[in-house]
């Protein structure tokens, strides 16, 4: 999955979830949900696109068996904080990275072979080559623009557009969160610069 499509994901369940609890997402809640949606490819990915270190691209930070305790982890250090909406938001995003993982590969590409990955360290998906992280992303690009070449890609379109349509539905009806904390971020920035 591309790393919108994770954000989108993680964004619809985190978002679903507030308004089945009542609790109100602010800024840091979003960008919780949009680091822990990309959490597993972060660690992953360059560890074994660029540096040789893992086997794979979906490894360590994408088993169930890693994902599912540092999940718990950060929800308790986050309501220890006060800030629970955070933690669980990241959780939530986190969590949702694996089974998008296994839907996308399985249903669009044929490849259920990757739930083995899942499993880390008792079994590991596919040996990804050490061609870099550039050029690792240039193949899956490359793979995609292929695959939209073939008659069922509509499929995957019309998923995508009910996605992020969804996604961006939902974040506007919760009051675009993290906007406000991206005007300031960029303001300070911009305060720094100038002085």
């Amino acid at each position: 999955m591309f790393p919108w499509e994770h954000a989108a994901v993680g964004y619809i369940l985190v978002s679903l979830w507030a308004r089945a609890t009542g609790r109100k997402l602010d800024g840091w809640a979003a960008l919780a949900v949009l680091v822990g949606t990309q959490f597993p490819d972060l660690v992953d990915k360059p560890l074994a696109w660029s540096f040789g270190i893992l086997p794979s691209g979906i490894s360590v930070a994408h088993s169930i068996l890693v994902s599912v305790p540092v999940s718990i982890l950060v929800v308790a250090v986050a309501r220890r904080y006060g800030a629970a909406t955070v933690g669980v938001a990241f959780a939530l995003g986190y969590l949702s990275h694996i089974p998008a993982d296994l839907l996308y590969n399985g249903f669009f590409f044929g490849n259920y072979d990757v739930i083995r990955a899942f499993l880390w360290p008792l079994s590991h998906g596919s040996e990804s080559s050490m061609g870099g992280f550039l050029a690792q992303t240039w193949f899956y690009l490359r793979r995609f623009v292929v695959f939209l070449g073939r008659p069922e890609a509509w499929v995957l379109v019309a998923f995508e557009l009910a996605l992020l349509g969804s996604a961006v539905w939902l974040w506007l009806g919760d009051g675009a969160p993290g906007v406000e904390l991206l005007k300031r971020s960029v303001t300070g920035i911009r305060r720094g610069v100038t002085k």
